[in-house]
């Protein structure tokens, strides 16, 4: 039977506890009194009662119960844990107290009201100095706000997908009415050639019709000068009616390819329409009158009359704003939002794409873990408004020792982590010195107070052989901790031989 379905049955078959134990009473009263006043939930949990809580600060009575009423349930946080969060909690749980790893997980907890709240829950197995494993610590911080965020982020991708799926069935709309227009045109012009007085009444209302639109629209002739413009064109263009008629359009915009490619060495789109009409669509990079280029989505519409092709109609809209959001939500998402770093997901994105190239280039490659040392005498001695200032000072400070080939990530709190493409463990060793160095010189000052910190390091290579970049990842996390282990600001390299895990590099500088 696995961790968690034991856990899910020795939970309810526990004995009530009957009083609570505090192994916070023979804590000093300072560091008692800074757990009980911080915005958060911390608590204390049995290892030999699965789930019983044998601690809990006082935070905990924002969800409407006394902190005994917690204390003397044998399910304890577990308790109130919104149904459809249960299972997962259980889960990680288990997993907790199985391999006595860190925990962390989401879920919503139930107040006395029945409201819901969401919390982060962080742990820990705390062990006495020879290792023995004492009880669970942990930390419930309230994640109410940043959910409704996400809620607000997701409803605001969707409803621009919305509003794009309408854009594009408005222009599609719009095109199947001007290819109309232009049917109707042709059999006019035909009919009424010899009337010239047919003639204008077909081209008064052929005017009206692109002018009411908001996208801009060029009649082209078979030579690519101007025909007709549109109000909304040379509003987005800057130029006058005068200025376009009969100058190629080509040569006066200076219209590219989305790729940006010399309209000189790459043939312009009008010439494939008039040797195959046919309607298409593209993107393109329009210059304003004033030299400044915005980007474009254009649509070409043939002018057929008795089978002959007689120009084309160049119809076109703004996409800067789209652009703009596109390239703002996806930075969001791969951008650590308090230092500027790439996060996680970008990081691991760019180690898969040098494992790729390493299998393929037999190329050598070292990943980095780097965390922070006494980071939380910051935050404890601060608060976390400094400890936040802290992070984003030390990423600048990295950031600027580092090659630009190189990549530094935040994975989330003090931990960071190294990519340094074409780099050997012997050149990785000597730029962790570097950065072992300028952290430990660096003196973080915040109302007065001055705090010195250092930074453990963990190297790992990276070449063909590996397997995947769980590996490097799991290989570069555990030299850092044998860094943590062995004492702090030091340079640990990872060895795959048998008997020699990791190898120890001193930092006595």
């Amino acid at each position: 039977m696995d961790t968690a379905a034991t856990l899910r049955q020795i939970l309810p078959l526990q004995p009530p506890v009957t009083a609570a134990i505090s192994p916070l009473s023979n804590i000093d009263t300072p560091y008692r009194d800074l757990v009980e006043q911080i915005p958060a939930i911390t608590y204390i949990a049995s290892l030999e009662k699965p789930g019983t809580l044998i601690y809990l600060s006082p935070q905990i009575e924002q969800l409407g119960y006394p902190m005994t009423h917690w204390l003397g349930d044998p399910w304890g946080l577990l308790k109130y844990v919104l149904t459809d969060d249960l299972a997962i909690t259980i889960e990680a749980y288990a997993h907790t107290y199985e391999h006595h790893a860190p925990l962390r997980c989401e879920y919503r907890l139930l107040d006395s009201e029945g409201r819901t709240h969401w919390f982060v829950d962080t742990a820990h197995v705390v062990r006495d100095p020879s290792g023995e494993s004492l009880y669970l610590q942990g930390l419930l911080i309230d994640i109410g706000k940043d959910k409704v965020t996400e809620q607000e982020l997701c409803f605001y991708r969707e409803h621009l997908e919305e509003l794009v799926q309408q854009r594009t069935e408005q222009l599609a709309q719009q095109c199947a009415a001007l290819s109309a227009a232009n049917t109707h045109l042709d059999q006019t012009l035909v009919e009424l050639q010899q009337t010239n007085l047919a003639l204008q009444a077909s081209e008064q209302r052929f005017r009206l019709l692109v002018e009411s639109t908001g996208e801009g629209i060029f009649g082209l002739d078979v030579k690519g000068r101007c025909t007709f413009a549109n109000r909304a064109a040379l509003q987005m263009l800057g130029y006058t009616e005068a200025e376009v008629l009969d100058q190629e359009i080509q040569a006066l915009i200076c219209q590219s390819d989305a790729d940006q490619s010399s309209t000189q060495t790459k043939p312009w789109r009008l010439r494939s329409i008039l040797s195959k009409p046919r309607s298409c669509r593209s993107a393109a990079t329009l210059q304003h009158k004033t030299g400044y280029s915005f980007p474009v989505e254009c649509s070409y519409y043939p002018i057929e009359v008795a089978g002959r092709v007689h120009g084309v109609v160049m119809m076109f809209w703004n996409v800067t704003e789209a652009h703009a959001l596109i390239e703002k939500l996806a930075y969001q998402a791969s951008h650590d939002p308090l230092t500027g770093l790439i996060n996680r997901s970008e990081f691991e994105q760019r180690l898969s794409r040098v494992l790729t190239s390493a299998r393929e280039e037999h190329s050598e490659h070292v990943v980095s873990y780097l965390d922070l040392d006494h980071f939380k005498t910051v935050n404890d001695s601060l608060g976390h408004a400094a400890g936040d200032e802290l992070l984003r000072e030390l990423a600048k400070l990295l950031t600027s020792k580092l090659r630009q080939r190189d990549y530094l990530a935040r994975l989330g709190g003090d931990e960071f982590a190294l990519l340094l493409e074409h780099t050997t463990l012997e050149q990785a060793k000597q730029i962790a010195e570097e950065l072992c160095e300028c952290v430990r010189n660096f003196g973080f000052k915040c109302n007065g107070d001055h705090f010195s910190i250092s930074v453990s390091i963990g190297l790992s290579s990276l070449t063909h052989s590996d397997r995947n970049i769980a590996s490097v990842m799991h290989n570069a996390d555990s030299a850092c901790y044998m860094a943590k282990k062995q004492g702090r600001n030091q340079i640990h390299i990872y060895e795959s031989k048998p008997k020699k895990h990791l190898k120890l590099v001193a930092n006595n500088k």
